[in-house]
């Protein structure tokens, strides 16, 4: 007979986390590049390893579930259940050689199951942004000496429900799968109006795609131990190039303003329903190295590429370039077992990130730095924490007539931490 040891803790959180799962069908954002390709891709949102610079590859922790290679799901302990939750606020400043913008939002980050099968095998179930759109931009130009104002306007995003497997096939070697089901829609909408003249006709193009389908990615870790509690572990990740079952539905059509918001329609130009094709997510593999003592510290460096270049959709490019990142992070805790020191036990963390990202514009590369810090406080009487990060970065630049994105970004989490998975020896 198994134990099943649950506090109302856990059932409180999770059903506040579960009656929140409609803000992934709402992907919240406010950047003019998730204009391009599929959105800004929301590569690894757990608090853990945020807070240590995006960083994960060649992580292992019972504790924490990282999904960002899922050879680390062997680091369950044998009889434990994990989960995790966790919320973001985004404060986002957009610059250009002209004015400034502040936008605030805050949205679910993530929702992470973890659990045994076997000695050998480990499973995980979780549901987490893949990448977001969401953008109003304006841009007054001149035709035949008449103003004229285009406007850009985006939402939506992808979102990733996986299922990972990891099988430990040697004592120091993992490998792992995760397959996840992409779905959701992205809404894209181009206004041409003429606000000084009624001579000239108002044009829009409104733009809706679905996209559902399988995608793979799958991990390996190696893992060797040195004297006093030292280990090195390798880790690398690879996703195939995958084209993704996606619909597409557009409108093209004349109108008069009639108002602010209100648009009355005078003719359909063009229309397309229900339009089946593919978007090509390319090729990525990524590798990573980590060094740490038991309980004591952690520090670790990625490396990811992704062949953007050969990102389709429907047929057509984007002018997307590849696309590389690199990670690098660091946990440390004083002393795990001084329960007479609160401030001791608390695990501290802190990163670097450096994205080089697919969009190059007007000749100018868009890069993203970032520093995080964070950290993981335990919760008196339970094998819980909270998990706090907080990320202060930049992508883009003035120049060109461009937007420069400065952003401050907080992660809030909770890893619990559940030994479920107990026989009885008396009933």
């Amino acid at each position: 007979m198994l134990k099943r040891p649950v506090n109302s803790f856990l059932f409180s959180l999770f059903l506040l986390l579960s009656l929140n799962l409609s803000s992934f069908s709402q992907i919240r954002l406010a950047s003019p590049y998730s204009r391009f390709g599929i959105g800004d891709l929301s590569d690894n949102n757990n608090s853990w390893n945020l807070a240590m610079g995006g960083s994960g590859l060649a992580f292992r922790s019972p504790y924490h579930i990282n999904y960002a290679n899922p050879a680390s799901y062997t680091a369950f302990d044998s009889l434990s259940f994990v989960f995790e939750g966790g919320f973001n606020l985004d404060m986002i400043k957009l610059s250009s050689s002209l004015q400034t913008e502040n936008r605030n939002f805050a949205s679910v980050g993530y929702l992470l199951f973890g659990m045994p099968v076997t000695k050998w095998w480990r499973t995980s179930l979780g549901l987490v942004p893949y990448s977001k759109v969401g953008y109003n931009i304006a841009s007054p130009g001149e035709t035949n000496g008449i103003r004229t104002v285009q406007i850009y306007s985006g939402s939506g995003g992808i979102n990733r429900f996986y299922w990972g497997n990891a099988f430990r096939i040697l004592k120091n070697l993992s490998v792992g799968v995760n397959a996840a089901y992409l779905f959701g829609s992205m809404n894209r909408i181009n206004f041409l109006t003429f606000p000084d003249s009624v001579l000239y006709t108002n044009y829009k193009i409104e733009n809706h795609i679905t996209m559902n389908d399988l995608y793979f990615n799958f991990g390996v870790q190696y893992t060797a131990k040195f004297k006093n509690d030292l280990k090195m572990t390798l880790g690398g990740v690879f996703a195939n190039q995958s084209k993704m079952s996606a619909k597409t539905d557009m409108v093209a059509s004349t109108f008069l303003a009639a108002g602010e918001d209100t648009q009355v329609i005078q003719d359909t130009v063009a229309y397309a329903d229900n339009y089946g094709g593919k978007i090509v997510i390319p090729l990525m593999f990524g590798a990573g190295i980590s060094f740490d003592k038991t309980d004591n510290w952690t520090i670790g460096a990625d490396f990811k590429w992704q062949n953007w270049e050969k990102f389709t959709a429907f047929g057509m490019t984007d002018s997307l370039v590849n696309a590389y990142s690199v990670n690098v992070g660091a946990e440390f805790v004083p002393d795990i077992n001084n329960y007479s020191s609160y401030l001791k036990r608390v695990r501290y963390r802190l990163g670097f990130l450096y994205n080089s990202s697919y969009l190059e514009l007007f000749g100018k590369h868009l890069n993203e730095y970032a520093f995080t810090v964070g950290f993981g406080t335990p919760v008196r009487g339970m094998k819980t924490a909270l998990n706090v990060s907080l990320q202060i970065g930049s992508r883009g630049t003035t120049e060109a007539n461009l937007i420069k994105e400065t952003y401050f970004r907080f992660t809030i989490g909770f890893s619990i931490y559940e030994r479920w998975f107990v026989k009885r020896k008396y009933y």
